[in-house]
This record gives C-alpha cells, sequence and structure tokens, in this order.
C-alpha cells in the first residue's frame, strides 16, 4: 500500500504549526512530519525553528496519525539521548514514530562548532547502538570506534519496534541504509538517481540476508503546485542551483564536463567529488560565485527539470508520483513550499494540502 505523509517546515511559530497539524490531522495524510534543524537552509530566508522532541508530545495529544522526523542526525545528540528521545514518542504515540535520521548537514553543526567528522560511520553506529538499547534495556556494552558504553541501562523499552529510516543518497550511505535501516526517504532525488540508489540498497539487503518486504523505500520531496505557467517556470528556474549544489548527481545524470572540474572549484572553492549538505552552511554560500556557476545550470534543460522535479500542475504531481511507484517507492514525505497566505490563492499551502490529501493521494491508496 502507499502512503503519504506531509512536513510541517515551517516551525517558527507554535500557534502557526498547530493550525498546520490540526488541517493535516482533518486530511487524508497517514503521517506527519517535523524538521529537525537549528537554523535554515543556507540560501533560504527562514531562520526560526522550535525543536520538534517537545512538539511531538504535544501532538501525540491532538492527533493519532504517526509522527517522524525528517531528520535528525547523530551529532547532536549522544545515541542513548536519542534512542530514549524515539522512544518516549513511540510510547506517548502507542507506536506511531518513525525515526528519520541522516548523516547530518553543515547548518546545524559548523557555525555551533559541533564535531561532524566521519558522519555517515557515526550514523550507522548510532542506529546500531540504538536497536541495541531497545532490543536489551539493561547491560548494554557496545564497542564501537565513535561509541562507547559499558553495561548501560535504557528503560523502558519501546512498546512496539521503532522504524529506523535514512536520509542519504551517497554511496556509502545507501550501503549503510541496506545494512542497518528500516526504511529510506532520500531528499529530492531525480528518478534516475532513485532507481540507481533502490537497486543497490536491495543488493544491500540481499547481501546481509534482510527481508526486502520488511524494508519501506519511501521518498522526501519539496512539492510545488500550481497551474500558473510563469510561477512554474519560476520554480523550476529556482531549482537550477540546488541541482548545481550536487556535483555527484550532475555526473550521475550525465550532464557534467570535465571542464567544470577547475570552473567549481574556482565558483565554490570546493572539490566536486566532496561537495554535499554536510559541506557547507551560509557563510559559504554568500561566498559562492553564482556568475561562474551559472555555466553550469545552463547545462541542465528545464524538460529535465520539469520531467523530475516534483513540482506542476496536479496532473503533472500525479505521473510523477506513478513514475516513483513504478520504481518500487511505497511511501511520500511532501514538504509543501506554497505560501500559505491568501494571496498565492488559489494555490495556497492549504489549498495544496488539501488537492494533495483529496484528490490525489486517493488514486495511489490501493496500489
Amino acid at each position: 500500500m502507499v502512503q503519504f505523509g506531509i512536513e510541517l517546515f515551517y516551525s517558527h511559530a507554535y500557534d502557526f504549526i498547530k493550525k498546520k497539524l490540526m488541517t493535516a490531522d482533518k486530511e487524508n495524510w497517514d503521517s506527519i512530519w517535523l524538521p529537525d534543524h537549528l537554523s535554515g537552509i543556507p540560501g533560504a530566508a527562514i531562520d526560526d525553528f522550535l525543536c520538534l522532541w517537545p512538539m511531538f508530545g504535544s501532538f501525540a495529544e491532538l492527533t493519532d496519525k504517526t509522527l517522524g522526523s525528517s531528520v535528525t542526525d547523530p551529532h547532536r545528540l549522544h545515541p542513548a539521548a536519542l534512542a530514549q528521545m524515539a522512544t518516549t514518542i513511540n510510547h506517548i504515540t502507542g507506536g506511531k514514530f518513525i525515526l528519520g535520521i541522516g548523516a547530518g548537514e553543515g547548518m546545524n553543526l559548523m557555525a555551533y562548532n559541533i564535531p561532524y567528522d566521519h558522519a555517515v560511520s557515526k550514523m550507522k553506529e548510532s542506529i546500531d547502538l540504538m536497536k541495541l538499547f531497545w532490543k536489551k534495556g539493561r547491560r548494554v556494552t557496545y564497542k564501537g570506534k565513535y561509541y562507547q558504553t559499558k553495561k548501560a541501562v535504557l528503560l523502558p523499552k519501546p512498546v512496539s519496534e521503532i522504524p529506523v529510516w535514512v536520509a542519504g543518497n551517497a554511496p556509502y550511505s545507501r550501503r549503510v541504509t541496506g545494512e542497518v535501516a528500516d526504511g529510506w526517504m532520500p531528499m529530492g532525488t531525480f528518478f534516475k538517481v532513485y532507481e540507481n540508489g533502490k537497486n543497490e540498497i536491495v543488493e544491500t539487503l540481499k547481501k546481509e540476508g534482510r527481508d526486502l518486504d520488511k524494508f519501506t523505500f519511501g521518498v522526501f520531496h519539496r512539492i510545488f503546485m500550481n497551474d500558473d505557467e510563469a510561477k512554474l517556470s519560476e520554480y523550476f528556474n529556482m531549482s537550477k542551483m540546488s541541482v548545481v549544489l550536487q556535483p555527484n548527481v550532475l555526473k550521475e545524470l550525465g550532464y557534467w564536463k570535465d571542464d567544470f572540474e577547475q570552473l567549481y572549484r574556482e565558483a565554490t572553492g570546493f572539490n566536486p567529488d566532496e561537495m554535499s549538505l554536510l559541506k557547507y552552511d551560509r557563510e559559504n554560500i554568500v561566498k559562492f560565485d553564482v556568475n561562474k556557476l551559472s555555466g553550469l545550470t545552463e547545462q541542465v534543460p528545464m524538460k529535465f527539470l520539469r520531467e523530475n522535479i516534483m513540482g506542476g500542475t496536479k496532473e503533472e504531481i500525479i505521473q510523477k508520483i506513478q513514475k516513483y511507484i513504478d520504481l518500487g517507492c511505497t511511501y511520500f514525505i511532501f514538504e509543501i513550499v506554497n505560501g500559505a497566505s491568501s494571496k498565492n490563492a488559489p494555490f495556497t499551502y492549504w489549498d495544496v494540502s488539501r488537492i494533495l490529501s483529496e484528490d490525489v493521494s486517493p488514486n495511489f491508496k490501493e496500489v
């Protein structure tokens, strides 16, 4: 069965996010997700974020829907503390909680001097140790490279198994996902990249002797719906820069040229092979030479963006969802980027949430 979740991203004011929660609760969403940010995505205007963990406790009193983190990381909380947080939400919701985790993002780490070296390896150990705590509860001894415990206790145990879904699309992240995670929720990917990543994870699952039927293949997308071609063109044009900041994806899609290597270094100060959300924050972004990067953005055809990025008319979005389902995706998490103000009518945040839950998702519920 295909399921749909909604992320309530702009968590700067509790009354506002509570209104979003109550709206989603009345609609046809299967789950409600919150981001785990200290600051905003580089280049974006939003920097206000309430903490997701206490909000989950509040949400559980207001909705019976599944809750999920989209996503936390292994750096800001020790695995024991994160496991306890997840266990608490698991108890409060009666087992309706999904722990989404990734290797981390520079915006939440660099300015705060939080160490994030060996990020994916730390994430793997964090997941291993959390699952050990949830399983044993007592006398938990773990000897990892980054985390160690000796006869540690973490009780009570969860009331049900807590699914851990990994957000990450680099090769090592995908391998770790297949080794220790219960689901995959890559962010803002492309059909070809998703297919390649899914195939890699399937191979790892088989190699590890794990049950494919107990693993969830999902995807996380920002989504913009409209029927105004000018607004859609503006949205897809703005998306070009986010693609350029993923040089490994450009290479996988065949839009990279050898002479881009030096240009990329000059424009960003980064080796393109090492570029990721973990490597830069807003202080880096403001130093990027956008004019130099424009040569790369021109390599990505508008037709490709229109066909791959989760935006467009209702009909286009339905087609894109179906394409992901054909690739084996069974769980969609959407962050609606349409503005909430009435000036965005007839495609406000509230309109799009209703259209997605009432007119779009029912088409796939029995798939």
